[in-house]
């Protein structure tokens, strides 16, 4: 089932963007829109701009545009559903679907994330009654404040804890088990996952409990240190960050920290440093890449100096290397050895790791360093076993100016002719069909646009130009142009619905064929458009088009009679 376009007309009207996107970067009043320093590229001067008149971002340095949902979509990494149920949240609605009822899928969700919610409460009152689990917390330097921020609590010894606390009837305990917070043994009895361990919640990018990692207290031979929930509908784990909820938070968010562990984490928070997230047990992937690019510009991989952290840092690399576009940028920490960056922040402080930050290493660096330091650079056997090392990854990287610099640099380490390297790779890369995307261009001039798509675009802009078209309008129906039945159903429309917004107009066209055109010409913004006269150029737009349609209806007629007449000689 779909989510009926009544509902996210009604949506939109209710949410204010300038306050939601507020609330996740500053903006600032500036005449009539407010700006901010565009959240989805680098830039030093704001051209992010925000209507309150017309519910829609634009940015004029990097073409992004759009709506409240969007903004979610782009900035936050939500699916257009879960943008839609974040709205509808914060404006205290309930989703409305088309046959009247959400999905099962989407209900069902909401009592997991309550089941968990519910067991994350309960894991911190256990906290306050365990001196065992404090004094650990303690001991490793964690603060009551931190613990608190991070929801850390306590899951005490003992099977069935769980389904004691929190329910025993049948939809709890299958609830209990699809979140993984229970197991059920093969005599067919259920019991805790956790058991006597420091509990850490993992959120999902709106603060929401998906699951748990918990570090065991007491000794055990048969029970793992860490321990995370098993992967459910609600977690998984190559594409989940721990951490990333608070470091979101911070403004401007431009670099991520990550690092190997939950204590990794809250001890860079308790230190100040609030722009960590660790992987969950797993190296890091392709989609947490994709995710944490989609936020920042830069990623600094901090790992443990020994032989373990050093192949993590070299995984890393050459995950990384597909995404490094302009812009983007990958740097390394090794860290000396026996140190991880909770207990080295505890013992050199903030300004001392900060420090090591700023000098963290390149990535261009540490792939050719790693590389030479498997060759004899002295030697010319040595220089080509380099160019054969860095071959295979040199031809990961996207083409452009990156992989241009990156070929020179291993031009001048080897002596090999740039051209020839340049050569070597392109010919072992595959070739696809890539259909580029129009280059962004701000518009100066809306000349080039035919007189059809002019007529959207100041519809759009001023939707109360429906008023200078008659109605009912029967002359324009049948002109043979491209999207003139665009403009005629937005015209209607909007005369169904006049105080609808520009932002609530892109919405409404969303998943339908002509959502591009809507959405290209909703973003063909010009500086001073507010000094161009919209309702003259509208209405001689439209006068155009009526003339047209007269001259077209007249040939049409013409033809006709022609037609006829020639049947008629031809008869006779």
């Amino acid at each position: 089932m779909r989510i009926s376009r009544n509902f996210i007309d009604e949506l939109i009207e209710r949410i204010d963007i300038v306050d939601l996107i507020d609330s996740y970067i500053s903006l600032r009043k500036a005449g009539r829109n407010y700006t901010a320093l565009c959240p989805f590229h680098n830039e030093k001067t704001p051209s992010f701009s925000v209507s309150p008149e017309k519910q829609f971002y634009y940015c004029f340095g990097c073409g992004a545009s759009g709506t409240s949902i969007s903004f979610l979509m782009k900035y936050a990494g939500l699916s257009f559903v879960e943008a839609v149920h974040e709205l509808a949240s914060r404006a205290g609605l309930e989703v409305v679907y088309e046959q009247g009822m959400a999905p099962s899928s989407i209900t069902a969700f909401e009592d997991l994330y309550k089941i968990l919610q519910q067991a994350a409460q309960y894991y911190r009152q256990q906290l306050r009654q365990s001196p065992t689990a404090i004094s650990y917390l303690k001991q490793r330097g964690l603060t009551g404040e931190i613990a608190r921020d991070f929801g850390i609590g306590y899951a005490p010894a003992g099977w069935q804890n769980l389904l004691k606390n929190l329910g025993n009837d049948a939809e709890t305990e299958k609830r209990l088990i699809t979140t993984g917070l229970v197991k059920e043994h093969k005599s067919g009895r259920h019991y805790d996952r956790f058991r006597d361990r420091v509990m850490f919640p993992i959120l999902d990018q709106r603060g929401r409990v998906i699951a748990f990692g918990g570090r065991i207290l007491s000794k055990s031979e048969h029970e793992p240190k860490y321990l995370n929930s098993p992967e459910t509908p609600l977690f998984q784990k190559s594409r989940q960050l721990y951490g990333w909820y608070f470091a979101r938070q911070v403004r401007p968010l431009q670099t991520i920290i990550i690092v190997e562990g939950y204590m990794d984490v809250v001890a860079l928070a308790q230190y100040g440093i609030h722009n960590a997230v660790a992987t969950l047990g797993t190296a890091t992937t392709r989609d947490h890449l994709k995710y944490l690019f989609r936020s920042v510009s830069e990623i600094i991989f901090c790992f443990d100096g020994d032989r373990a952290g050093l192949q993590a840092a070299w995984r890393a690399l050459e995950t990384a290397l597909p995404f490094l576009h302009e812009g983007r940028q990958v740097r390394f920490i090794l860290l000396p050895q026996g140190y991880d960056p909770d207990s080295l922040v505890r013992k050199e402080g903030k300004q001392a790791f900060n420090n090591r930050l700023t000098r963290a290493i390149p990535l261009s660096k540490f792939l050719f360093d790693g590389l030479m330091r498997q060759v004899d650079m002295s030697s010319l056997d040595g220089r080509a076993r380099l160019v054969e090392l860095a071959k295979p990854l040199l031809k990961k990287l996207p083409t452009g100016l990156y992989r241009d610099l990156m070929l020179q640099e291993l031009s001048e380490l080897t002596h090999v002719d740039l051209k020839k390297l340049t050569i070597l790779i392109q010919s072992e890369i595959p070739q696809k069909a890539v259909i580029k995307p129009k280059p962004f261009r701000p518009v100066e001039s809306l000349i080039d646009l035919s007189l059809v798509d002019q007529a959207i675009f100041y519809l759009l802009h001023k939707p109360d130009l429906y008023q200078l078209v008659e109605y009912p309008n029967k002359k324009l129906s049948s002109l043979k142009k491209p999207n003139i039945k665009l403009l005629l159903n937005l015209i209607e429309f909007i005369r169904m619905n006049p105080k609808l917004t520009l932002g609530a107009i892109c919405e409404h066209w969303r998943g339908t064929d002509d959502e591009q055109i809507i959405n290209q010409l909703a973003s063909l913004i010009t500086e001073n458009l507010n000094d161009i006269n919209i309702d003259d150029n509208f209405r001689g737009a439209i006068e155009k088009l009526y003339k047209e349609d007269k001259s077209q209806r007249w040939a049409e007629l013409i033809e006709k009679r022609t037609r006829k007449n020639l049947s008629n000689i031809t008869d006779n």
